[in-house]
């Protein structure tokens, strides 16, 4: 911050010497237009006096030719002789065009309104129209000369009241254009002054705008200081937060993984039915217990904006099959009615998120399951002719049930909202399934909408846009980069291919080892268990081994930073499957033990058809190897 400081206050300080610099140069350039505006004065003053001049030289130019015609005449009458008859006709030219300056000259305007000019100019035309004929002839007479005379002599006095009137009135325009200039100089002066004082105003402005510029930076400054203290901070919570979902996904989802793994395990021994009705409730009510920490995790990752979708090919009619199979039991259990309508133009092979779409299907039948007492559950699915390969897939879940007023759809899709509520609700749920479910069905371009009637029934339409796609290939050998993520499979072979295979199973929880322990023994495994990712690898290098479970988050060594070191060993641990086996279900830990070279991602709590299937897709390619 110092630092920052040090330099605002250098900026401001040449931003000051350079405001400084500016109002000088704007104070000479104000001055010199000063000075040029008052030798633009003088030379209008200089120009109006010209124009002056030529006024008065035209009245003083047609005086001085009207006395030398007038010498001419005189001269004549006494001594008609041809040179001085010469010289007579010659002034009478020039006075004829003086008089007619008089009379067409545009200066003349000026004088046009005097007595002087009015009175004298018929007298002059008078004159005029008697002297052209006398000069007509070759020798005038001398009476008629002295005729001219006499007028010429009567006229005098005019002519030069004339030039002094023509005097007169050019020295007021003369003046009054001087007082023009002199008033406009002197507002040229004021504006000039004022345009000063407003320099100085903008200046003494910009001065407080930059220190109020300097102290809104420095605020600015700290403002961003405590931003990106807060960024830092959000960014600790939210990787805090992170963090805390992926333990908290760990660390419920591994006791789940036991119990449900014990229960499976214990309802396969022989139990009387009491015994097994027990086993089942208890597998149930955990199941139920997943399926609400699930949707917790999904809302919390929504919450932390870590809900992401992994798309890859799925058999769409098989997922419907998937779905149908599994709720059927639950519908059957209430005595209702359940069944799926397919059309025969669905698509075969889409792109999607089958985990997630399946969830949302679950959520939506199970809801319909869960309101509806009697009656039927029906799935219908239309789609439309795939265009640009993207097939338009309607999906509705219809059912008979309870139904709801628009008031209770109105906050239907809220989180924790339920339709009952009160102490003496009917249907238990935690309000975010449904939530979750169109937050999902958005993230796949697509959009999921109720309509209901209370005691008719609710039909909720998921609208998805799905890409077609072709069949994926067959899986690809343990080395491969993209291996197969499928946990579920439509059939399964009763036992593994080959000999008793040698699978190591890296987990640290002592339920989970004896979980994996009887699920691996009925498949005829030969199981070596490791609490750590280091004894993993020091066993994986000193025995080996057909296939190894991982588990991620163990102490001394975790199972990501084994992997990458068995990765980095011979050939034999490069080829070797390794299935990474955890509780932690978010999409980062899919993708960092992906990265870190896993070949397949099962998810906690492992039930024995994905254990079986996932042993079914990688051992054949360890048989072969072993060849």
């Amino acid at each position: 911050m110092s630092e920052g400081t040090s330099s605002a206050a250098a900026g401001g300080r040449r931003f000051l010497w350079w405001l400084a610099l500016s109002t000088a140069s704007l104070a000479g350039l104000v001055a010199g237009m000063l000075v040029l505006q008052m030798r633009q004065s003088q030379n209008l003053e200089d120009n109006w006096q010209l124009k002056a001049d030529s006024v008065t030289a035209l009245t003083f130019q047609f005086e001085r030719e009207f006395l030398r015609l007038r010498h001419a005449v005189d001269t004549a009458s006494q001594n008609p002789s041809s040179g001085n008859l010469d010289d007579l006709a010659l002034r009478y030219d020039i006075f004829l065009s003086r008089k007619l300056l008089l009379d067409d000259n545009p200066s003349i305007r000026l004088i046009r309104h005097r007595a002087e000019y009015t009175q004298l100019l018929p007298r002059l035309a008078d004159f005029v129209s008697k002297a052209d004929p006398l000069f007509a002839v070759a020798v005038p007479e001398r009476t008629q000369l002295q005729a001219l005379l006499v007028e010429l002599n009567e006229m005098g006095p005019d002519v030069q009241a004339l030039s002094f009137a023509a005097t007169s009135v050019m020295a007021g325009l003369i003046e009054a254009k001087q007082q023009t200039i002199r008033d406009q100089s002197t507002t040229i002066l004021r504006l000039t002054v004022a345009q000063m004082v407003l320099l100085l105003l903008a200046a003494g402005a910009l001065w407080a705008r930059h220190k109020r510029l300097v102290r809104e930076r420095e605020a600015l400054e700290n403002l961003t200081h405590d931003l990106r203290d807060a960024r830092q901070k959000a960014e600790a919570a939210s990787e805090g937060k992170s963090r805390f979902l992926a333990n908290m996904s760990h660390e419920l989802r591994t006791p789940f993984n036991g119990m449900l793994g014990m229960l499976s395990a214990l309802e396969s021994t022989r139990l009387n039915e009491q015994q097994l009705d027990y086993a089942r409730t208890a597998r149930e009510s955990a199941q139920h217990l997943l399926t609400l920490l699930n949707d917790i995790l999904d809302f919390s990752a929504m919450e932390a904006g870590k809900l992401k979708l992994v798309p890859g090919p799925v058999e769409l009619r098989q997922v419907f099959t998937e779905v149908q199979a599994l709720m059927q039991i639950s519908a059957h259990s209430k005595g209702l009615a359940f069944g799926v309508h397919l059309p025969q133009e669905l698509p075969h092979w889409v792109q999607a998120d089958k985990t997630r779409l399946k969830q949302i299907l679950f959520n939506l039948v199970s809801n319909g399951i869960k309101f509806t007492s009697q009656g039927r559950i029906d799935v219908f699915v239309d789609t439309d002719t795939a265009r640009d390969g993207i097939a338009s897939v309607r999906i509705r879940v219809v059912d008979t049930g309870i139904g709801m007023s628009e008031e209770a759809i109105g906050r239907l899709f809220q989180r924790f909202s339920q339709v009952e509520s009160g102490v003496d609700r009917r249907f238990g749920g935690a309000g975010l399934g449904l939530d979750i479910s169109r937050t999902l069905a958005r993230l796949m371009g697509g959009e999921l909408s109720v309509s209901s009637k209370p005691a008719v029934g609710s039909t909720f339409t998921l609208q998805l846009p799905l890409p077609v796609c072709d069949a994926p290939p067959l899986p690809t050998p343990p080395h491969a980069t993209t291996p197969s993520t499928t946990s579920e499979q439509a059939d399964f072979p009763a036992q593994l291919p080959g000999r008793r295979w040698r699978v190591l199973v890296a987990e640290d929880h002592p339920v989970n080892r004896k979980m994996m322990a009887a699920l691996l023994g009925k498949l005829e495994c030969d199981v070596t268990f490791c609490e750590n990712g280091q004894e993993a690898v020091d066993t994986v290098q000193q025995h080996p081994f057909d296939l190894v479970f991982m588990d991620i988050h163990m102490p001394v060594m975790d199972g990501l930073a084994a992997t990458r070191l068995l990765r980095q060993g011979g050939l034999d641990h490069q080829t070797l499957p390794i299935v990474a086996l955890t509780a932690d279900v978010m999409n980062e830990a899919r993708d960092k033990a992906m990265q870190a070279g896993v070949n397949e991602f099962l998810s906690k709590p492992v039930r024995l058809p994905e254990l079986q299937a996932s042993l079914a897709r990688w051992l054949p390619h360890a048989a072969t190897q072993a060849r």
